[in-house]
């Protein structure tokens, strides 16, 4: 194995309107991830670059960007295993600039999250995702001091949506073409939320109505094409557009 990998990065600075890609080589350690990669080019090569993170843990979804044409989170993915890891099969095609000469067997191509704004170099504007998720206003909404039964959840209630739970709003699943195609889409995330407190038995039915009906807005459930990008790059298994497919099939715009 190679001591040294070889990166070519998306660069694009906020005043820039031409972007570039720079190459750069670390020195490979055993368990480097591409988020430790990225510090590793920060911290000796330029204090410039510019990415998201936080917990480091493939839980708060902050890392999210582009490796190899394939959304994934730096923390949770492995330097030496880029190349040989299995991707997500039939992903559209993502173009951020051009980036003339990558190696692809040699060299890890790191890029922002697609359809998005991008910002400066790996970071994207989120600011439209979460508009769309707070439209969907997946949350519960009961009076203070509330009584049961509305606290209580059966085990077998609770494992029906439990897949959905795991959702951590990372983002990659806009790699979806409607997303690209359609500005007001709600998206992959907000709808799976949406079905997730849907069924979920604890909501009020006054709110699971008001929720079903920003699902079926023409911006929602309506306008998913079904290409299921969403269920291939998620990297938590909630398969947001099966969740999609279940309110179509389980709920009618006016049930």
């Amino acid at each position: 194995m190679s001591d040294v990998y070889k990166f070519l990065i998306y660069r694009k600075k906020s005043n820039e309107t031409e972007s570039r890609y720079e190459k750069f080589e670390v020195p490979y350690r055993k368990g480097m991830t591409i988020l430790e990669a990225l510090f590793y080019i920060q911290d000796h090569f330029d204090s410039s670059l510019a990415f998201r993170y936080s917990c480091r843990g493939a839980i708060c979804g902050s890392c999210g960007l582009t490796v190899d044409k394939a959304p994934q989170l730096a923390c949770r993915t492995q330097v030496s295993s880029v190349k040989t890891s299995k991707k997500p099969v039939k992903l559209p095609e993502f173009n951020f600039g051009d980036h003339i000469g990558w190696n692809e067997g040699d060299e890890i191509l790191i890029e922002p999250l697609p359809n998005m704004e991008i910002i400066q170099d790996l970071i994207v504007d989120m600011e439209p995702f979460w508009k769309f998720y707070k439209e969907v206003e997946p949350y519960f909404a009961r009076e203070w001091k509330d009584t049961t039964p509305e606290s209580h959840q059966s085990s077998e209630a609770a494992k029906s949506i439990e897949n959905l739970v795991y959702c951590i709003l990372c983002g990659l699943c806009w790699a979806c073409p409607v997303n690209a195609e359609k500005k007001y889409y709600l998206g992959p995330s907000a709808l799976a939320k949406g079905y997730r407190f849907i069924a979920d038995n604890r909501l009020s039915e006054e709110h699971r109505q008001e929720i079903k009906q920003k699902v079926w807005d023409e911006d929602g459930v309506p306008a998913c094409e079904q290409f299921f990008v969403c269920n291939r790059v998620c990297p938590k298994g909630v398969k947001p557009g099966t969740a999609i497919k279940q309110i179509r099939d389980k709920w009618s715009k006016d049930e």
